[in-house]
C-alpha cells in the first residue's frame, strides 16, 4: 500500500511539474531599424548598357542646314528621401562642336518595372556648361535596370544659331561629355 501511495504522489509530483514545465512565457526584444539616404544615378544606352550614344550630322538636299543628328539614353536610378525632400536631375555637356548644340527631352519612366515617385520631365531644354534641371520632383523611387528602364532622354545635335554657321567644321568623331547629377534633396 506504501508502494501504491507512494507511486501515485510520485505521478501526481511530476504531472504538477510537467504543466509548469509547459507553462509558455514571453519576452520582448527591440529592433534598431534604420533607411539610409539612397542617392545612385547610372546612364546607360538605349540598349540599357553603359556606353557612348552616337550623333551625326547630315544633309541631302543642296541649300539646306545640316540636322539629324538624334539618339535616346536613359538615366537609371534609386532615390530614398526624408518625409519632406525631393530630388532633382540635372544635367550640363562640354566638349559639343562650335556653331552646333545639344538639346535633351525628358521623359520619366513609363515601363512596368519603376516604382515610387519619380517627378516630371521639364520638357525640351538646350545643353550648355551649366547644369539644368532635366526631371524635377523625386522622391523615393526606383527606375529599374533593363533596356528602356528609366528616364528618357532623347537629344537632339543640331546647327546652332544661324549667325554661328560659319563655325562649324567637319571632323570625325569628337566626344561631348554629358554630365547627370541627382541632387542630394531640396
Amino acid at each position: 500500500m506504501k508502494k501504491l501511495f507512494f507511486f501515485i504522489a510520485t505521478i501526481g509530483a511530476f504531472s504538477i511539474l510537467s504543466v509548469n514545465v509547459n507553462a509558455q512565457v514571453t519576452s520582448n526584444q527591440e529592433l534598431t531599424m534604420g533607411i539610409p539616404e539612397v542617392l545612385l544615378i547610372n546612364a546607360v544606352n538605349a540598349s540599357g548598357v553603359t556606353g557612348a550614344v552616337s550623333l551625326e550630322l547630315t544633309t541631302t538636299v543642296a541649300g539646306t542646314a545640316i540636322s539629324g543628328g538624334t539618339g535616346t539614353s536613359y538615366a537609371q536610378l534609386s532615390s530614398i528621401v526624408t518625409s519632406a525632400q525631393t530630388r532633382k536631375m540635372t544635367a550640363s555637356v562640354t566638349g559639343v562642336p562650335a556653331g552646333t548644340e545639344l538639346s535633351v527631352a525628358t521623359a520619366v519612366p513609363t515601363n512596368a518595372n519603376f516604382a515610387g515617385t519619380v517627378g516630371t520631365g521639364t520638357g525640351t531644354l538646350v545643353l550648355g556648361a551649366t547644369a539644368v534641371d532635366i526631371a524635377t520632383g523625386i522622391g523615393s523611387c526606383y527606375t529599374g535596370t533593363a533596356a528602356g528602364d528609366g528616364y528618357k532622354l532623347d537629344y537632339a545635335w543640331d546647327a546652332g544659331a544661324a549667325g554661328a554657321y560659319g563655325t562649324i567644321f567637319a571632323t570625325g568623331a569628337t566626344t561631348a561629355t554629358v554630365v547627370l547629377t541627382l541632387s542630394a534633396g531640396y
